[in-house]
This record gives structure tokens, C-alpha cells and sequence, in this order.
């Protein structure tokens, strides 16, 4: 996350942002962290999840099923664009992000391509391209702790399972209308320990 928003994006205050996914284990992570750098933060979910990612911070919400996230972000900015779109979906959803970029804007993506990208748009508006797969680090980790200890960051669990139950995880998330909201933990026995996971 750190990874994605500070150091690819460069994202700056004043700056907007489009998350793709905001109520999923890392869109609601990204809307705080946007939001404690001084960003305004678009994102797109489901009707059900609209009041989640207000209370991360979230300034626009689209409800993708119901608007085109261009169309919206366009309208909302005067035809100007994000300066930022942080994806979390890839697909379609990655391939039509230029779209809703500004001049000079920065697309960062955390999925793997899985479909040819169409990069006439993106070369039109001068825009950079980052993929990015993370290590774990401590400094990005201790900047993270920071903000939790400020109170500017609240990661949030929508669904603990056993490490037996890891299956049954796996599958929920690979299920695309899952209702998730958040990160899935699983408790590790006998303490009960709580670990994120991302699967």
C-alpha cells in the first residue's frame, strides 16, 4: 500500500485519487491512507458497501453497478480527471482507468495483467504506468503504524476463519460478489491470534 501511494503514485496533497474496490482488505486501507496524505478520494462499490467507505473517508462514491466511473469522475471534476487511480480489479476496470485520468496523471495497479492494455488513451495524457508487487518492508511498515496510532488509519475485519476453514476463504474471495467489506483474518490457535491475510 505504502508502496503504491507514496512512493509509485507520488501522491501529493491536494491531489485526487479514484480507488478502484474500496471496500475490499486493500481499497479500504488505500481510502484512509489517501486521505491522511490530503487527497480527495473517488471510489467505486456495490450499493451495500456505500456507508462503509464514507466512514473510511471517502469523498465520491460510485456505485459502479448503477454509473460508469468515468462518466462520474468527469462530471465531478469539471472534465479534469483524477491525478491518481489506484487499482485493486484489473480487466476492464484497469483497461478503462486512463480514461478518467488528468494530464499527466499515474495509474498504479496491485493485480496481474491478465488481459492486452490499450495505452492510447494513457500516451494521449502523458500518464505513468506501475505494477506493483510488494515485499515486506519496516519502514513502509512503521509509516503504516503511525497512522494506526494516529487514528487516521482503521483496518477493518469483515470475516475471521479458522486455519481449518482457510478453504472455505480462499473460495469467498474468489467469489466475484462476495459482500466482503475489509480484510478476512484467520485466528491462529490456541492463542487466538488474529492474522490478516490477503489470499
Amino acid at each position: 500500500m505504502w508502496e503504491a501511494l507514496v512512493v509509485r503514485a507520488a501522491l501529493r496533497v491536494g491531489e485526487s485519487i479514484l480507488v478502484h474496490g474500496g471496500a475490499g482488505g486493500v481499497g479500504h486501507v488505500a481510502i484512509q491512507v489517501a486521505k491522511a496524505m490530503g487527497a480527495m478520494v473517488f471510489t467505486t462499490v456495490r450499493d451495500t458497501n456505500v456507508d462503509f467507505v464514507r466512514n473510511m473517508g471517502a469523498d465520491v462514491v460510485i456505485d459502479y453497478e448503477e454509473e460508469d466511473y468515468v462518466d462520474v469522475i468527469l462530471r465531478e471534476t469539471d472534465g479534469h480527471g483524477v491525478d491518481v487511480v489506484f487499482d485493486t480489479i484489473g480487466g476492464n476496470t484497469l483497461s478503462r482507468s486512463p480514461d478518467a485520468l488528468a494530464q499527466l496523471g499515474r495509474v498504479v495497479s496491485i493485480v496481474d495483467i491478465t488481459q492486452p492494455q490499450n495505452l492510447v488513451e494513457a500516451w494521449g495524457k502523458n500518464a505513468s504506468y506501475h505494477f506493483v508487487f510488494t515485499r515486506q518492508n519496516r519502514g513502509k511498515l512503521d509509516e503504516l503504524s503511525a497512522l494506526v496510532a494516529r487514528g487516521q488509519l482503521r483496518p477493518h475485519v469483515g470475516a475471521v476463519y479458522s486455519l481449518a476453514d482457510i478453504p472455505v476463504a480462499h473460495a469467498l474471495l474468489e467469489s466475484p460478489k462476495n459482500g466482503l467489506q475489509g480484510k478476512i483474518a484467520i485466528a491462529v490457535e490456541p492463542q487466538a491470534h488474529l492474522v490478516s491475510v490477503n489470499i
